[in-house]
């Protein structure tokens, strides 16, 4: 399987949360209704829950009795008592935390650079080199006497490259490589696993594996995917770095890629059928450190309802 494949972080801790909130005997049926629409929504939510429930189960063949007193020891000092399913949650949770891994998984929980949801970044490089990791990010830094090689492993960066001429800057994904030939860019790598490149500043070379280096220069972006590079277009009234500001700015954009936008920074799923806002397009400026403001002030001027099951699922829909 590729990364594209495998349940993210992001995925596994929602997992997590959803299998505990079912362990408590008064859940309530809306609450299962978001779990299932949730579970649903993507093959890796699937199977997120289908490795999390086989952990779970492993921890329910235990004697039910000696495995509520050994918790309830740990917690001891606190003089709390805890109830089986309670317990249950509290293990979930615990193996989430201590090593729920898969191979594909390994690269980004052990990356040298990694980022939570709704965490920003800012590194200096041992170049001089200034770099930002977005929300839910994660590379891996390699400098050695023939190259400066960041490898993306998931999410977006903001790059501005120090010069270095014997010693080329090389940000690789697994859809090709993109080599800085001047100072400011943008690499984001979407759930479709395609890679987008955005030049602030000067140029960048893209190579995909099925055809020769395609330039792209300031005030363009070009998109890798399936061995291609696609044609550069140009970026327009869009703001591809405000992110490293802590803003949302969109010009005439789609809907669907505005709220894709939103949920890197959420918790839980933002969960809409593309099909169904087609042709609701967005313009303005959106703070991402409160997407719930973001949603809100998209619900009051857009015919669309943003319904909140829980704080981890959150249904968009157009008004009828």
């Amino acid at each position: 399987m590729s990364d594209g494949h495998e349940p993210n972080e992001a995925m596994i801790s929602q997992a997590a949360h959803w299998l505990a909130m079912l362990e408590d005997e008064n859940i309530s049926e809306a609450d299962r209704n978001a779990f299932n629409a949730w579970r649903l929504a993507d093959p890796r939510h699937h199977l997120a829950v289908q490795r999390m429930e086989a952990l779970l189960g492993t921890f329910n063949n235990l004697p039910p009795l000696p495995s509520r007193n050994a918790m309830n020891r740990a917690f001891a000092s606190s003089g709390a008592k805890f109830s089986l399913p309670v317990v249950q949650a509290i293990a979930l949770l615990s193996v989430l935390v201590c090593g729920w891994f898969s191979v594909e998984q390994a690269p980004i929980w052990l990356a040298d650079q990694r980022t939570h949801v709704g965490e920003r970044r800012e590194i200096s490089l041992a170049d001089g080199s200034q770099l930002q990791l977005n929300s839910d990010s994660a590379l891996d830094i390699d400098f050695d006497e023939r190259q400066r090689l960041i490898d993306l492993r998931q999410g977006e960066i903001w790059v501005e490259v120090a010069k270095d001429q014997q010693r080329p800057f090389v940000v690789r994904t697994d859809q090709g490589t993109i080599t800085a030939l001047g100072t400011r860019f943008v690499v984001r790598k979407a759930a479709d696993g395609s890679v987008q490149v955005s030049v602030l500043e000067s140029a960048i070379a893209a190579k995909a594996r099925l055809m020769a280096d395609v330039n792209v220069t300031t005030g363009q972006q070009a998109i890798l995917k399936d061995g291609l590079v696609q044609a550069p277009q140009l970026i327009g009234h869009d703001d591809p770095a405000a992110w490293t500001r802590g803003l949302l700015k969109v010009d005439d954009q789609p809907l669907s890629k505005v709220l894709q936008a939103l949920a890197v920074y959420r918790h839980g799923l933002v969960q809409f059928d593309e099909q169904a806002l087609a042709g609701m397009r967005v313009s303005g400026l959106f703070r991402l450190d409160d997407t719930d403001a973001a949603l809100a002030t998209l619900a009051d001027n857009l015919p669309i309802r943003v319904e909140h099951y829980t704080d981890l699922f959150v249904r968009i829909t157009p008004k009828e």
